[in-house]
């Protein structure tokens, strides 16, 4: 069978909306309001649950929640389904998210009956870890050969929330370096052709 225009044309659509997913999810745990901003059409929408709105305002929004309430976040799609036809797409991305949360925020997101269970439990006393199963609901558009995000809903599947066992100062953790950073000093950024 002969690979077609069609066939080719619809792999990169593919690749670059991929690119699209999987740049969010580097915003997110670099922090990057900038790059954020730029997988969301300036028109596009976003609902996350705790934001329904304006997807500038989300990625301002979610950008200075993430520093407020975690010291560690760390997104990864996978599963990800599409259909395209001409300039749309739509998409399912399963997302897996881990979040380590700030010692003065624990209560606050799981709640008091959480902290009666669990506060001040773990390796780590002062941290605890929040995992989260999901997807990303997509509505991507081509405009002037570019995509990005126009419409986006979070859909929660489950979610696992426990005393963190972080190690690292001892045993081979304490050796483990480079450890990753938000922002521009994070070794990634460094890291390019």
């Amino acid at each position: 069978m002969a690979v077609t225009q069609a066939d080719l044309e619809d792999l990169v659509a593919r690749r670059d909306c991929y690119a699209v997913l999987t740049r969010y999810c580097r915003a997110l745990d670099r922090c990057d309001a900038r790059m954020m901003q730029g997988v969301y059409w300036p028109d596009g929408i976003d609902n996350h649950g705790v934001f329904n709105g304006n997807a500038a305002e989300f990625a301002d929004f979610i950008i200075r929640e993430i520093q407020e309430w975690f010291e560690v976040t760390m997104h990864a799609i996978m599963n990800i389904h599409m259909e395209i036809e001409g300039d749309v797409a739509v998409s399912e991305a399963y997302l897996f998210a881990y979040h380590k949360v700030r010692a003065d925020k624990a209560e606050s997101i799981f709640g008091s009956r959480y902290m009666e269970m669990f506060g001040g439990k773990g390796l780590d006393p002062g941290h605890h870890h929040f995992y989260f199963g999901g997807r990303y609901l997509d509505r991507l558009e081509r405009r002037d050969g570019e995509w990005r995000i126009a419409k986006r809903q979070v859909v929660m599947d489950w979610n696992e929330n426990r005393p963190s066992g972080e190690i690292l100062d001892q045993g081979m953790f304490a050796t483990l370096r480079p450890r990753g950073t938000r922002g521009p000093d994070d070794l990634v950024f460094s890291n390019r052709p």
